[in-house]
């Protein structure tokens, strides 16, 4: 058993059982990645996968728990080289960030630009925070932070901390009738047609609680998670707007006015996440640190030989950032 092999099957398994397009990713042949796979096969006496002609088609059960073994190989060579990496030139390497377009937009671009200034060797990747086929969020490579706006369920594997608090705003045109009302309620904003996020993300859940509770149900002209395409619309005046507080700052100008909601829906939490088997190196202790001040080096130490349950009650002592 080679870990090239192991390397092979986790390309394999990224890019949806398509061996084509795992061997370019790796800039080796397809023949080269099947020849491979039948050998580690052969050795292990089991097939990985099923295959239907030349195609390999589902992941068999006993192949399902050899990648979860592999995967888990895969991140202790990951956390090896960080080690040495650290060691040698602690102030080079890249950070690898998956969030939504809000956050990456309006609220790392200040944490970003003070980094650079200490490590200006670092590079960053960006990425969006979206489900995988298994419906799974967060990334686990061992350069890979996870900063989102919405719950995330928790296991073994895996550190949540929570990273700010978040509220969300009204967006309407400047001359709208609310704008005239001192005191707006969520009884009158259920009167307009709405344009907000998804029905299932955590900002539309918190205000579809918010309308449940007082027995309103709105009616969503249109749903989007971009919160330009909101703007868009509630600017042609098809409807008014809830979106993050924080784009809502950001966005709005002389057409557009924004109300903060803050006082009718409760605030939301985001979250920091990563993978424990993760080797934190001196430059993503100062990333962490700071995006979310109150997650310190100090903080971090405990936090990585703590299990969930002692997090969770860590976490109740802190102070976080409001936007």
């Amino acid at each position: 058993m080679k870990l090239q092999q192991l390397r092979y099957l986790k390309a394999i398994v990224s890019h949806e059982l398509n061996i084509s397009a795992a061997s370019k990713s790796l800039y080796t042949t397809q023949p080269g990645i099947s020849k491979q796979i039948g050998l580690l096969e052969s050795e292990l006496g089991v097939k990985i996968f099923d295959r239907k002609g030349k195609n390999l088609n589902s992941i068999t059960d006993v192949g399902q728990q050899l990648l979860d073994e592999s995967f888990k190989m895969l991140e202790i060579e990951e956390k090896m080289y960080a080690i040495a990496r650290d060691f040698l030139n602690p102030e080079i390497g890249c950070l690898n960030i998956y969030t939504t377009n809000t956050i990456a937009r309006f609220i790392l671009p200040k944490t970003v630009r003070n980094f650079v200034k200490k490590y200006p060797e670092i590079t960053f990747h960006i990425g969006p925070a979206y489900p995988d086929e298994h419906g799974t969020i967060i990334k686990k490579g061992h350069s890979d932070f996870s900063i989102v706006a919405q719950e995330v369920e928790r296991d073994t594997d895996l550190i949540v901390l929570p990273a700010y608090k978040w509220s969300l705003s009204l967006i309407l045109p400047v001359h709208h009738p609310l704008r005239k009302e001192k005191e707006i309620t969520l009884a009158m904003i259920s009167q307009y047609h709405l344009i907000s996020y998804e029905a299932g993300s955590t900002g539309r859940m918190a205000q579809d609680k918010a309308f449940a509770e007082q027995g309103l149900n709105p009616t969503y002209f249109m749903t989007a998670m971009d919160v330009d395409v909101i703007k868009q619309y509630v600017s042609m005046e098809l409807g008014i707007g809830i979106i993050a507080s924080v784009a809502a700052a950001n966005i709005c100008d002389g057409k557009i006015v924004a109300i903060p909601l803050n006082k009718l829906i409760p605030e939301c939490d985001a979250w920091i996440c990563y993978s424990r088997n993760v080797f934190l190196q001196r430059h993503m202790y100062d990333f962490i640190e700071s995006f979310a001040p109150h997650l310190t080096r100090e903080v971090m130490e405990v936090v990585t030989h703590s299990t969930n349950s002692e997090i969770k009650k860590l976490s109740e002592d802190f102070t976080l950032p409001h936007y």
